[in-house]
C-alpha cells in the first residue's frame, strides 16, 4: 500500500476537467502547495480513516481523502452557479475508475459533499470550495504481519 500514489491516483481522475468556462490553475495534485494565487486550484488532501487487520493478514483500511476544489472568484454575482458546475464535473470522476488502477485498492468512491462560498482557508485566504470526501478500502495482503 502505498497512500501518496493513491492520493495522485486520485488526482489523476481530475486531470482535464472544466466547469462555467473555467479550467483548474493549480493542479490536480495530492502535493500540496505552498499558496495558491487565485485558482481555480483542485487538491487532494492527506487522508484520516480507519484501519483494520482481517483475516489471512489481509489489510482492510478504509481511508478519506478530501478533494477540494478552491476558486477566489471575480465576478461574484456568479459564483454560486459556479460552484454548481464544479461540483456537476467533479462528481462522477472518481467511480469512472474506481479501483484506481491499483492493485491493493479494492474501491474508491465519493461519499460525502460539501460546496461552500467562502467556505475554505487555504494560507491567508478564503476561497469557495466544492469539496469530494473520497473514500478508498485498501485489500492487499501484510505478509510481514505476526500473529
Amino acid at each position: 500500500m502505498n497512500t501518496k500514489a493513491t492520493a495522485d491516483a486520485i488526482a489523476t481522475r481530475f486531470v482535464g476537467i472544466t466547469a462555467n468556462g473555467e479550467a483548474i490553475a493549480v493542479g490536480p495534485t495530492a502535493s500540496l502547495p505552498n499558496t495558491i494565487a487565485r485558482g481555480p486550484a483542485l487538491l487532494v488532501y492527506p487522508p484520516e480513516g480507519v484501519l483494520a487487520i482481517g483475516v489471512s493478514k489481509l489489510r482492510q483500511d478504509t481511508l478519506t481523502f478530501m478533494v477540494r476544489l478552491l476558486r477566489d472568484p471575480m465576478d461574484v454575482p456568479a459564483r454560486t452557479d459556479a460552484l454548481y458546475a464544479w461540483y456537476d464535473a467533479m462528481r462522477d470522476r472518481v467511480e469512472a475508475n474506481m479501483d484506481l488502477d491499483l492493485a491493493y485498492v479494492a474501491w474508491a468512491k465519493a461519499v460525502n459533499a460539501r460546496v461552500a462560498i467562502d467556505g475554505q482557508r487555504y494560507g491567508d485566504a478564503v476561497f469557495d470550495v466544492v469539496e469530494l470526501a473520497v473514500e478508498v478500502r485498501f485489500n492487499e495482503v501484510v505478509s510481514s504481519l505476526a500473529l
